[in-house]
């Protein structure tokens, strides 16, 4: 049964649980953030070390996602959709009960995984449920899952850290996760149109050497430094990898990427833009909860209560920026979306002092989120709208490989400014902190400006 088959109720019902499977995977990335510091002391570890909580998931999803077009292609949306809540809701359980620091990575990877699959999945099951002229408004309701949830993550675990140890968190997902799976085996149909397609396995080992190797490197960067030799070696791995699959991707007649998507030029424009945008939203999200705990010196709740304001401001900007999208296009949108970024981070880099308003840094944060929801989803959709339908899986691995990639390398060279400002001592110097925040703020302007002048050469296309 595909989506024309479908009646309307049953068409909302699908998109309602694949968006809040989505949601659901994209929270969990974040929503550790703030319960770092309890977990570094109940496992004895250090900072580096609790960061790969994050790192470790993220990397999962970026090896994964190339392969959702094949798996797409290969299996039937009910079967992908029901493989990757079980993978979801089995790490998180793992997460959960985890007696030790190793263990808790075992749970993230899982759960990873089933994020992995599940967020481009969702993307494909959104445009081929909605005709062109109504996918603006479609990826405006996805925009709630791939903006808002990052930005809610850290409100929600602040909440709960304040009162409730680390665990709780993972507690509070597992029933979520459980009704969404009922959900899916309940309503789920199909959807993508299944043909006969082959695994590549040597592509598969080379994107994870590749993704894998470049991530750790980059992370691995801030904590030894480049001349380190397990830095080193592992960005020349990374590179040599990509290199290769790219290659091998060119040559083959089924690629499990199909980057033959990125000879069209809107779709290689709109791909490098998302990197760039989804750089900025993960690294001012990260930045500013940091700044609150370690530089103005408040507890873990203001550091989640902070991205607040701009949670909702992004939940309501992405629906209205959908409906834009379908009315003017997507150039002049995602060009007021970062003249929005711009201000915001060149504000953030002057005003920002350790006696700061509380109130106003949140005021202020509430300006680049209602930027980015101008500019992710309805640029998004301008690139994948110039692929045929057969190309929609391809494309959206495509974009969303590069969005988690790239973004992840973004978030990792932006935040790595604050460690060579802030030397780390024994006691934190928060004066030393807020001069490491101001100068990642400005290479943050120095990336918001980057996107505004490629916006430009967007075409003007409703």
């Amino acid at each position: 049964m595909t989506s024309t088959n479908l009646s309307p109720l049953h068409r909302r019902l699908i998109v309602a649980t694949t968006l809040s499977a989505s949601f659901l995977s994209v929270l969990t990335q974040f929503l550790l953030i703030t319960a770092f510091p309890k977990i570094m002391i109940e496992f004895e570890i250090n900072s580096s070390d609790v960061q790969w909580l994050t790192t470790s998931f993220m990397l999962t999803v970026a090896i994964l996602i190339p392969i959702t077009a094949y798996l797409i292609d290969r299996f039937k949306t009910r079967t992908l959709m029901l493989s990757a809540m079980t993978l979801f809701f089995t790490g998180t359980l793992i997460g959960f009960v985890a007696p030790s620091f190793s263990i808790l990575i075992a749970g993230r990877i899982v759960q990873g995984m089933g994020s992995g699959i599940m967020i481009p999945l969702m993307q494909t099951v959104m445009f081929l449920s909605y005709p062109k002229e109504k996918r603006g408004f479609a990826m405006g309701l996805a925009g709630l899952v791939i903006n808002v949830a990052p930005a809610v993550g850290p409100p929600i675990s602040g909440l709960l850290i304040k009162y409730f140890e680390w665990r709780a968190l993972f507690l509070l997902t597992l029933p979520v996760a459980a009704c969404i799976l009922l959900l899916v085996f309940l309503f789920m149909r199909n959807i993508t149109e299944q043909r006969k397609t082959e695994i590549d396995v040597l592509s598969i080992l080379l994107s994870t050497i590749g993704f894998g190797g470049m991530l750790y490197g980059f992370n691995k960067i801030e904590e030894a430094g480049i001349t380190d030799a397990s830095t080193l070696g592992s960005l020349i791995a990374g590179a040599l990898a990509l290199g290769l699959f790219v290659f091998r991707q060119l040559r083959l007649s089924t690629p499990i990427l199909e980057l033959r998507v990125l000879k069209v030029p809107v779709f290689a424009l709109v791909a490098f833009i998302s990197i760039l945008s989804f750089s900025l939203l993960i690294s001012i999200e990260t930045i500013l909860p940091m700044y609150v705990q370690n530089a103005q010196q408040f507890s873990a709740y203001y550091g989640g209560l902070i991205v607040m304001p701009g949670a909702l401001t992004l939940a309501v900007m992405s629906l209205f920026a959908g409906r834009l999208f379908d009315k003017y296009g997507g150039k002049t949108i995602a060009i007021i979306g970062f003249v929005m970024l711009c201000l915001s981070t060149l504000g953030f880099h002057f005003m920002l002092d350790l006696d700061t308003p509380f109130v106003l840094t949140m005021v202020l944060f509430m300006v680049p989120m209602a930027g980015v929801a101008l500019i992710n989803m309805p640029i998004m959709t301008a690139g994948i709208n110039a692929l045929p339908d057969a190309l929609i899986p391809h494309g959206t691995a495509v974009i969303n490989t590069a969005r988690q990639f790239g973004g992840s390398l973004g978030l990792t060279f932006i935040i790595s400014f604050i460690s060579r400002t802030a030397t780390e001592t024994e006691t934190l110097n928060p004066f030393a902190y807020l001069n490491g925040v101001k100068t990642a703020f400005f290479v943050a302007f120095l990336f918001a400006m980057t996107g505004l002048i490629l916006s430009f050469f967007l075409e003007k296309k409703k």
